[in-house]
Parts: C-alpha cells; sequence; structure tokens
C-alpha cells in the first residue's frame, strides 16, 4: 500500500533530501526517514520526494510518499515515525493513497519563500538559521523586477549546473515580496523581507538565483528592466549575481491536480 508524508525540516544540520552514495555519507533527510521506515516496516522502504531540496534548504509542506506492507494499513504511521527521527525532521501528516499517486510526478505547483535580512547589526538568533544575511535593499527596486519574472518562459540562465532535464521551460504563476513585522524585543531595525513564488516546477537552485538577482536588483547592482534580457540570454554565465545561500529558502507547500487520498 502506498502511503503519502507531509513533511517539515530544518535542513541546516543536512546535506540535502537525497541520499548520497559515498564510502562516508552525510547525513540526509531522505536517508532518515528510509532509516526509521525500515525499523517500523521490517523492510526496506523507498522514499519518493516532491523534489530534492539542497543541502541547507528547509521545508515546511515537503511532499513523499513510499509504499510500505499491507500488514500495516492500521498504523499510525506519523506518530511512530515522529518517535523514530531527529527532532528537526517531522511527519506533519502521514495518509495512505491510491497506487498511482507519485509524490513528483503528480505536482501541480510548488510555493517555496526565500527571506531577506536587511539588519547588518544583529541577527535575533531564531532567525539566524532561515535568513540570508544580505545587508539593506531597495524595495521598490525588487518588486520592479518581478513581473519580468512571471509566465512561461525559459529560465535556463537561473539554473546551475548539476541536474539533467527534458526542458528548461517554468511557468512562474506568481512572486511577491512582502515586507515583515518588525521583531520584538529587539532594537528598531530594518525588516525582514519574504520573497514568495509557487510555480510548476523549478530547475536546479533556480529560486536561490533567483533570489540573488533581487537582492543584484535592491542594491542597485542590476538594473530591474534588464532581468527580461538576462533570461533571454539563457546562459547561466550571463546573470551577474551569485546564488543566494540556501539558508533563507524554505519550501511551502506542494500543490496536487486532483486528490489521490482514500477514503
Amino acid at each position: 500500500m502506498r502511503l503519502k508524508l507531509l513533511l517539515a525540516y530544518v535542513g541546516t544540520c543536512y546535506s540535502g533530501w537525497q541520499i548520497q552514495k559515498k564510502p562516508n555519507p552525510p547525513r540526509t533527510i531522505q536517508d532518515e526517514l528510509e532509516t526509521a521506515l525500515h525499523t517500523l516496516a521490517g523492510v526496506r522502504v523507498r522514499v519518493h520526494a516532491s523534489g530534492r531540496t539542497d543541502a541547507g534548504v528547509h521545508a515546511k509542506g515537503q511532499v513523499a510518499h513510499c509504499d510500505v506492507p499491507d500488514s500495516k494499513s492500521g498504523f499510525d504511521w506519523r506518530s511512530s515515525l515522529n518517535a523514530l527521527l531527529p527532532q528537526d525532521i517531522r511527519v506533519i501528516d502521514a495518509c495512505l493513497v491510491r497506487e498511482d499517486f507519485h509524490a513528483c510526478n503528480n505536482g501541480a505547483s510548488k510555493t517555496y519563500a526565500y527571506q531577506f535580512w536587511q539588519e547588518r547589526r544583529f541577527i535575533p538568533p531564531e532567525l539566524a538559521p532561515f535568513v540570508w544575511n544580505c545587508g539593506p535593499l531597495d524595495l521598490k527596486l525588487m518588486r520592479r523586477a518581478l513581473p519580468h519574472l512571471l509566465g512561461k518562459q525559459d529560465f535556463a540562465a537561473l539554473r546551475n549546473v548539476g541536474t539533467d532535464v527534458k526542458t528548461t521551460l517554468r511557468t512562474i504563476f506568481s512572486a511577491e515580496i512582502t515586507e515583515m513585522p518588525l521583531m520584538e524585543d529587539y532594537p528598531p531595525h530594518r525588516p525582514l523581507l519574504r520573497l514568495t513564488v509557487s510555480a510548476n516546477g523549478f530547475l536546479k537552485q533556480m529560486l536561490r538565483n533567483i533570489s540573488g538577482l533581487l537582492a543584484a536588483c535592491g542594491k542597485g547592482r542590476t538594473e530591474p528592466e534588464a532581468v527580461s534580457a538576462l533570461l533571454a540570454a539563457r546562459c547561466r554565465e550571463a546573470l551577474p549575481s551569485a546564488t543566494a545561500p540556501a539558508c533563507g529558502l524554505t519550501l511551502l507547500r506542494v500543490e496536487y491536480e486532483r486528490n489521490h487520498t482514500m477514503k
């Protein structure tokens, strides 16, 4: 039977989602899950995620699926997995789904958030693992760049090497930057900026390259109106900005066209 998992994790201590085949492999989210599932199911279980988050990237709504023995149909997978997993990986929900559900192939859209911390003097400790301490940014300039990213386009210029794909065409449905309320109990400071992007899919480190490009616009290093021409170049080397660090990125949710949950 097929099990669907909704996962949240802090990616700071992990080398991304995917198990790495090395003599001394680093810790990954997939390895921790499969180890716990093996203990509970009594057999090796392969877990498939909606996408492979990079080292240091976080998730609040990662979706994964796996096949477990039919004899475990009445099992409380959420509580049992959480009892075995590290505290920085949590199963938010677990349910049985139809056999045709695939966490990656059936996905209709994904939404990520990237957080920019603008105050150079300090970072609140509770935010430090989840933000890029990039310094002051001009929000108006960043927002001027957003319309150039929307719609179906070739995003090859925003793709880092490392994964083969059939096409670099993707559709960004929405992109917005929100100025968050000031942190309580701290001296006056520049507000946190949160970029939220929804698309039908993302290329390798595409969202981190978008974040780096927007930061370059916010610092006055790249004209917002130049974004369209940079994308048209379809070449990562044409991008004048660096890839933003992984720590600021969180997978918020994955949407599916239909409900595969079994009654």
